[in-house]
């Protein structure tokens, strides 16, 4: 075959696989920017001062309203905001600090027929922090928040405590209804750990937080458990997974068993997701892009009871 030949035939060759290639990307990226059934609404977030939200929950006694707050940089703030995306005011912890905030919890606590509010000051990055902290307020109330705009809490538990087998990053943050136990989930290993803190948590002494197992996990950035404890719902940063569970069983045995997934539509950075107060559902938010705005999403609850 003439050196002319084969030049005609070489760049057919290769103008098609030029055209294979653009259609397997093409085939690919397609899918993965609408891989979530669309079984979701979302709001925007307008506050500028929510640009890097790392934990969200939902109220109990005050209907449509959702703490959140910022991951590490910010001032010691919890923010409430409404499922229209609107901010109502925010809440200062007097004297703390927000060194790595990365979850919230919302439950019951040492004193009969009060919410409290319990905030993870658990990110370490490096895993060079030896003791975390959990800080536990009583719940705001709203309407005064809505009316001042802004309200300052004295009067905060300080839950400090280490890990058993050293430092690690943590972002998931649980408080379990049925036994008032707190739960902190490990982010970065193959396998996930799971530490409880068994109620009364004593925020006089460092406590140790005992491992109760681990889940073939990794990367999870949040959780929150249902308000009739019948539901565990984690996330990283691609998947949200829903660990079901009776009355009579522990969480580690609930987390014995394997989840469901359930829908997500990947956010820039999601570090955040609750369950709706009335278990109707789930929220998920992310950190702010600098390319897109902030949105608070809501998926309806579609997994069977």
């Amino acid at each position: 075959m003439t050196p002319f030949r084969w030049s005609v035939l070489a760049t057919i060759l290769v103008l098609f696989l030029l055209a294979q290639c653009r259609w397997v990307r093409t085939k690919i990226t397609a899918p993965e920017a609408s891989a979530a059934p669309q079984t979701y609404t979302r709001v925007l977030v307008p506050d500028a001062r929510l640009d890097e939200v790392s934990g969200i929950v939902a109220s109990r006694q005050f209907p449509g309203v959702l703490w959140v707050h910022n991951d590490s940089g910010d001032k010691p703030r919890i923010f409430a905001i409404d499922t229209s995306g609107q901010t109502l005011g925010s809440v200062m912890l007097d004297g703390k600090k927000a060194y790595d905030w990365e979850d919230i919890a919302i439950g019951p606590g040492p004193r009969q027929g009060t919410e409290y509010l319990y905030i993870g000051d658990i990110g370490d990055n490096y895993a060079r922090r030896s003791v975390k902290s959990i800080f536990r307020i009583a719940e705001p109330n709203v309407a005064e928040l809505k009316k001042e705009g802004s309200l300052t809490v004295h009067q905060i538990d300080t839950i400090r405590f280490r890990f058993p087998d050293g430092p690690r990053d943590c972002e998931t943050l649980l408080c379990d209804p049925l036994t008032k136990n707190l739960y902190v989930l490990s982010k970065r290993e193959n396998r996930v750990h799971v530490y409880e803190l068994p109620f009364p948590q004593d925020t006089r002494e460092i406590l140790v937080a005992k491992k109760i197992s681990e889940l073939p996990l990794t990367q999870l950035t949040a959780g929150d458990i249902s308000s009739d404890g019948r539901f565990i719902i984690l996330k990283n940063y691609v998947q949200v997974f829903l660990f079901k569970r009776s009355n009579s069983q522990s969480v580690a045995s609930a987390f014995a068993h394997f989840p469901d997934f359930l829908p997500y539509a990947e956010e820039p950075q999601g570090e955040a997701i609750c369950f709706a107060a009335d278990g109707d559902g789930y929220f998920t938010i992310s950190e702010k892009s600098s390319e897109l705005p902030l949105y608070l999403y809501f998926y309806p609850r579609h997994f069977a009871p």
